[in-house]
């Protein structure tokens, strides 16, 4: 199966909260799972898939096209 992620998604979505002063506590909160949970997916120690990039960016309320692979060039 082809991943609709960037290879460093869980990497981006880290910077995405130290850049923004965002602590992993909040955002686990937010999302209903544990903070080491969250820890476990941004560090690469669990999978982080398409499922919950899009879960993780609805939390904060971004777009999770940061976290996805483009196939479309202009």
């Amino acid at each position: 199966m082809v991943s609709a992620l960037k290879p460093n998604a869980s990497h981006l979505a880290k910077k995405y909260l130290q850049d923004h002063g965002i602590k992993q506590s909040f955002i686990a909160y937010k999302m209903g799972i544990s903070t080491s949970n969250l820890s476990n997916k941004l560090n690469g120690r669990s999978k982080f898939d398409a499922d919950f990039a899009i879960e993780f960016s609805k939390v904060l309320n971004i777009s999770p096209n940061i976290f996805l692979k483009s196939y479309f060039s202009k």
